[in-house]
């Protein structure tokens, strides 16, 4: 391919967004400025969405397209604006429901104004601008006006949309394709208040041209159903889908920049929204309007045509966008776009968030207060967050010192009295979460695990024995979230003889945000019905607000209680220890300390795992999330960063409740993207309860063995722990002492075992395991009564196939597949 010398510079705003995501490979292939023009693709975002533009980064790199000589994502606009050769500014502050048009351009037209300020200062003269962001016709006139020394003639908005519209229910109607039709116009503004005109179109009907009217012989389709589907077209896709047009509105983007770069065919003329200076039919110059509009070097509005619409309609038409520019420029002046952008996004929220809590039951109305005002205040931090939030220069190796080893924990042996300092203490579980990644219903802290006991059961039973044992009352606190807590506490009833107090608490509800608009999906309190996707437990970092507006931190305070002992119910290894206990009570140095994280020896399979560092005189967690991109495979590197969190911790109740009441509990934002079963896309902000070491005073990390970190996230994990590798005594499981290593198997089952039904069917009793080195299952296997695994074992049956390891089978460095052909590994 011949390609021209110089490329030109593209700008898409709003380039993390729908219309964006459908629009820019069109660009970059060439479909909008010609198989032979080089292209540097510019991105502009907002910070908070750069995660997911260099998601968009990514793919348009791995389209491999000729054409695109550079793809920059960028924050700054004087990066994104700079010698721009064409800018299309898609982005803008969504409507959202009830929101007045009033509040909707004061939103934008700060927006506007900056981009059109930026456009003056940064891009060339000769800029083309064409903009899509709503109300279009406003916000593109406003930023025209801010950028004076670039022609007015330079701005245009998109109407094409509308103008395909129209020739599509055309099309439909006389059963022909959108390319028969042409000349239709739209009058106006891109909304409900344009007017889509046919009395100048034309449509091919067996290779002759004849007007629409001729055509249809409808008139009254054409004055009445025709015009308020094209005017409501918008709202019917928005109510069909749950979501804006983006593909079409991507294709009319096309359609309208490729018309500006090349021109329109001969003998026709499209719509487009252009500055109304000259025109002759009567529209107020220096309004932003959509005209019939040909192109061959910008001729503006086509030559008069007669409309339909009549004097009093045209009238109302302009007065409309007239009152809409009167009311923009009287704003204030240009700010920062990000700073703007901040603004307005943190009002828009506000004010949804006050329209939800006015559905709250009076009953309900001070918690719910309590988690929207929590929300709002993580939502306003996750605004200002710039990137990865550490500085990889400044982490250092923690000083030998503040990382103990297990064994010198261990050595300063036990106190004379135990139970005096296993009343200070109290157990919370984080039991928030739901056993459906393995394919089971409610909480997942009631899936059996072993010997038909739950991990709640275990949980019970390993506190009632430490009770038992040493005379002590150490509670048992759950942390449930919405999704748990119900389930739960029906089951807590056969807990009532046991000895253990436990106590619950339920972490916030926060709603979950719209990634393209970034405002909350839910519209009521409800989490059933139409809301029941709408909520989510924000990650157990909220384990500090909600354990402090409970009312059981005070309460635990007041009876003497000193440290909670923190971890994931699901972690079976997660038990009492007596000495990191007698550690914290009775510190060597005399100086308390507020925070013990346990951290284990890192393996391959644990790369991703947070781990601790010295970042600026404190210990803090570091997340892979958090780390530049050019240093992740460094941070995955076993040999440098040695250990990881397990997240069992020992936090000071004293401390949390002076550091809640200061608000001085710091916490890197997890932003976590998923998709709603109805296709929207969402992000939930969450934050992760080790990453407040750093906040707390004389923190230390415990490098403990292996077996204090036991988790069951799938079945893999399952299948070790109902196995013979481990001992269950009084609820605590411990490795065999048959087994001669103390590592545990790599066991890794494929996709028939995912589900605990599926699982527990493919067993008929769990295979030996202790001489068990690796395992690997693939495929339809089924395993009988009393079969022992040792060595290496993999086991694949292909697709079609099915293996039934017979009873009694002893597989040692195996290799099973197909027909049960059984080789020597």
């Amino acid at each position: 391919m011949q390609l021209q010398s110089e490329p030109i510079r593209v700008l898409v705003t709003g380039a993390a967004g729908q219309i964006a995501y459908s629009l820019l490979y069109s660009i970059g292939n060439g479909s909008v400025f010609g198989k032979d023009q080089p292209i540097i693709l510019v991105l502009l975002d907002i910070t908070p969405m750069m995660g997911v533009l260099d998601g968009v980064l990514m793919e348009l790199q791995d389209c491999a397209l000729p054409l695109l000589k550079d793809v920059i994502a960028t924050d700054k606009e004087e990066i994104a604006f700079k010698d721009l050769d064409v800018a299309i500014l898609v982005g803008s502050m969504p409507r959202r429901d009830g929101m007045e048009r009033k509040d909707l351009l004061k939103a934008n037209v700060k927006i506007f104004k900056c981009q059109g300020a930026a456009l003056d200062k940064y891009a060339k003269k000769s800029v083309k601008v064409i903009v899509v962001g709503n109300p279009a016709n406003t916000n593109c006139l406003t930023a025209s006006k801010s950028a004076p020394s670039i022609p007015k003639e330079n701005f245009s908005c998109l109407t094409r949309l509308d103008h395909n519209r129209a020739k599509a229910q055309i099309a439909l109607k006389l059963g022909v394709t959108s390319d028969d039709v042409k000349n239709v116009i739209i009058w106006g503004n891109h909304s409900s208040t344009q007017y889509p005109d046919v009395n100048h179109a034309k449509v091919k009907l067996q290779g002759k041209e004849v007007g629409v009217y001729e055509a249809l012989k409808d008139d009254s389709w054409l004055k009445g159903e025709f015009i308020t589907t094209v005017q409501q077209r918008g709202a019917a896709v928005i109510k069909a889908r749950k979501l804006s047009s983006a593909m079409s509105a991507a294709k009319a983007i096309c359609d309208h920049v490729r018309d500006i770069w090349f021109g329109t065919p001969e003998g026709e003329f499209v719509s487009m929204g252009i500055i109304s200076d000259g025109n002759s039919y009567g529209i107020p110059d220096d309004l932003l309007y959509s005209f019939p509009v040909t192109i061959k070097v910008w001729t503006g509005p086509k030559d008069k045509l007669s409309s339909q619409l009549g004097p009093s309609r045209e009238e109302e038409y302009y007065r409309y966008l007239a009152s809409d520019l009167s009311k923009a420029m009287s704003q204030d002046g240009a700010s920062q776009f990000q700073e703007v952008i901040r603004q307005e996004l943190e009002l828009s929220v506000k004010k949804e968030l006050e329209k939800i809590l006015t559905t709250a039951p009076s009953h309900e109305f001070e918690h719910t207060k309590k988690d929207l005002d929590g929300f709002r205040k993580l939502f306003h931090r996750f605004l200002q967050e710039k990137g990865p939030s550490v500085d990889w220069g400044k982490i250092q190796r923690p000083p030998e010192d503040s990382i103990q080893p297990y064994e010198k924990i261990k050595a300063r042996g036990l106190p004379d009295n135990v139970s005096s300092v296993l009343n200070k203490l109290v157990v919370v579980k984080l039991n928030g979460g739901l056993g459906t990644s393995m394919g089971c219903k409610g909480p997942k802290s009631l899936i059996g695990v072993r010997n038909e006991n739950t991990f709640l059961d275990l949980t019970v039973q390993q506190i009632e024995h430490l009770n038992k044992t040493y005379d002590t009352d150490v509670p048992l606190v759950l942390m449930n979230s919405f999704n748990t807590d119900e389930d739960t506490k029906k089951i807590l009833q056969k807990y009532n003889h046991c000895r253990v107090k436990i106590y619950t608490f339920n972490q916030s509800r926060y709603p979950r945000i719209n990634k393209e608009s970034l405002l909350p999906v839910a519209k009521n309190v409800s989490y059933s019905g139409e809301n029941t996707e709408a909520w989510y437990p924000p990650g157990h970092g909220d384990i500090y607000a909600s354990f402090y507006n409970s009312g059981l931190l005070d309460t635990f305070i007041g009876e003497g209680k000193e440290y909670i002992f923190v971890s994931n119910i699901d972690n079976l290894g997660a038990t009492v220890d007596l000495y990191i206990l007698n550690h914290l009570m009775n510190p060597p140095n005399g100086k308390p300390c507020e925070f013990v994280m346990e951290v284990t020896n890192k393996t391959r399979a644990d790369v991703k795992g947070g781990t601790l560092t010295q970042y600026e005189g404190k210990l803090r967690l570091v997340e892979i999330a958090q780390v530049p991109k050019a240093h992740v495979d460094e941070f995955k590197s076993v040999s440098k960063f040695k250990i990881f969190n397990t997240n069992n911790l020992w936090i000071s109740l004293a401390a949390v409740k002076r550091l809640q009441e200061q608000n001085a509990i710091d916490m890197e934002i997890i932003v976590n993207p998923k998709t709603l079963d109805g296709g929207l896309n969402v992000i939930q902000l969450e934050t992760a309860v080790g990453a407040a070491i750093k906040s707390f005073e004389n923190s230390l990390g415990i490098n403990v063995p292996r077996s204090r970190f036991l988790p069951v996230k799938t079945t893999s994990d399952l299948l070790l722990v109902m196995s013979n590798l481990y001992s269950l005594n009084a609820g605590s499981l411990t490795m065999s002492e048959k087994r001669e290593f103390p590592t545990v198997p790599l066991v890794k089952l494929g996709s028939s075992f995912t589900k605990v039904q599926d699982y527990l069917r493919r067993f008929e009793s769990i295979p030996d395991m202790l001489e068990l080195d690796h395992l690997t299952v693939s495929g339809d296997v089924t395993f009988g009564k009393n079969v022992s695994l040792k060595g290496t074992v993999i086991i694949i049956a292909n697709h079609g196939d099915r293996i039934d390891i017979p009873p009694g089978a002893v597989l040692e460095n195996k290799i099973v597949s197909g027909n049960l052909r059984i080789l020597d590994h």
